[in-house]
């Protein structure tokens, strides 16, 4: 829209930016669109017209239905959560009402210059949601989609999981009962070096001090041997 005007950031068209000071030309290209809407083309016999009170009802019944469910999703996640969850939870949003304070409150007063960009805020404060309902409904589509997804993964997830972890155990044990994977699960409780110590035999992570058994095997490793090691041997140069 900006190359339909002079103006880079100040457009004249929907979403109508501008700060403080508007031109004439902006001001009456918002009147015009506000009162006569911008016909699509092919223009339609009838069209959305945001001073048209009817066009508002769709927009009002859009996020009532919307609240209504997010309403209906939180009483159950709050009931949920306060009785089922093996944590007991509840919410901690609070929205206190207004009071003023102890000492007293006037309204702050505005300068006579500041007031048309304070009801043109007002005005774009009701037109917010007009302006981006289209992108806004969209992306709510599509996140609530990707929730439903995950969402869903999740509970298949729990619904796997009593009979897939044990599964998924068992296959780590006869990994572990191949001498293959003899220096992957460390025992540090039933194989440790040397006898009555308290010392491994491998070590759990490589960046961790070699053990007395692997500096013993890389020690004692003959040219073109075995190395009973995680890792190879050091080159001799």
């Amino acid at each position: 829209m900006a190359g339909k005007n002079p103006y880079v950031y100040a457009y004249t068209g929907p979403p109508f930016n501008w700060l403080g000071h508007v031109s004439e030309t902006q001001f009456n290209a918002f009147q015009s669109w506000y009162n006569n809407g911008v016909p699509p083309t092919p223009a339609p016999a009838v069209f959305s017209k945001a001073a048209s009170a009817s066009s508002w009802t769709a927009i009002k019944q859009h996020y009532q239905i919307r609240a209504q469910q997010l309403r209906k999703t939180a009483g159950a996640l709050e009931q949920f959560y306060a009785t089922v969850n093996d944590e007991k939870l509840s919410p901690t949003f609070t929205k206190a009402a207004w009071q003023p304070p102890q000492a007293g409150y006037f309204q702050y007063v505005h300068r006579d210059d500041h007031l048309p960009m304070v009801a043109m805020g007002q005005v774009k404060a009701f037109l917010k949601e007009r302006l981006q309902r289209q992108d806004d409904a969209v992306f709510h589509m599509n996140h609530l989609r990707n929730i439903i997804e995950k969402t869903e993964d999740k509970a298949e997830n729990a619904l796997d999981a009593p009979t897939s972890i044990p599964a998924l155990i068992s296959k780590i044990n006869g990994y572990f009962a191949l001498p293959t994977y003899s220096a992957v699960l460390v025992k540090d409780q039933s194989d440790v070096y040397p006898a009555g110590s308290t010392t491994p035999r491998y070590r759990v992570h490589e960046l961790d001090p070699p053990t007395t058994y692997e500096m013993e095997q890389h020690g004692r490793v003959l040219p073109g041997g075995p190395v009973d090691l995680k890792e190879g041997a050091q080159p001799t140069s």
